[in-house]
């Protein structure tokens, strides 16, 4: 109940707002997943291949300007075991591969490479459902 926590009238609040947890889980699903959420400044990716990385409440994000000029936000994980796929906080690259099992990606979120595919995975991976998720 936010108006035992909040005294709009007096400008004051509870101090557990800023440590408990249930509040903060509230918030993540009733504030910041409901709304739009600044991923970065259009600034830090002017040119195609540009990237930055962010928060977006608890999720690493990956922004990528297109080749096109349009802007893509993906989750920044490897969509094969999760593993965190860009440690960089901006820059240009070409794609990012996975330091875990090596998958690979392009500039567009596809899922481009896996070493060993055929031996491992006996030509049955759909790469177009294993892309960085948006």
């Amino acid at each position: 109940d936010v108006e035992s926590l909040v005294d709009v009238r007096n400008g004051t609040q509870k101090k557990r707002i800023f440590w408990d947890q249930q509040i903060y889980e509230l918030e993540i699903e009733r504030i910041f997943g409901r709304c739009w959420q600044f991923l970065t400044h259009d600034s830090l990716i002017p040119n195609p291949n540009d990237f930055a990385t962010g928060y977006m409440a608890e999720d690493e994000v990956l922004v990528i300007r297109q080749e096109d000029g349009s802007v893509k936000a993906f989750l920044n994980y490897c969509s094969h075991r999760g593993a965190r796929l860009c440690a960089g906080e901006v820059g240009n690259a070409r794609g990012f591969t996975c330091t875990y099992h090596g998958w690979s990606y392009g500039m567009d979120g596809a899922l481009k490479a896996v070493p060993f595919e055929k031996e491992l995975y006996s030509g049955c991976l759909n790469k177009e459902k294993l892309g960085l998720r948006e």
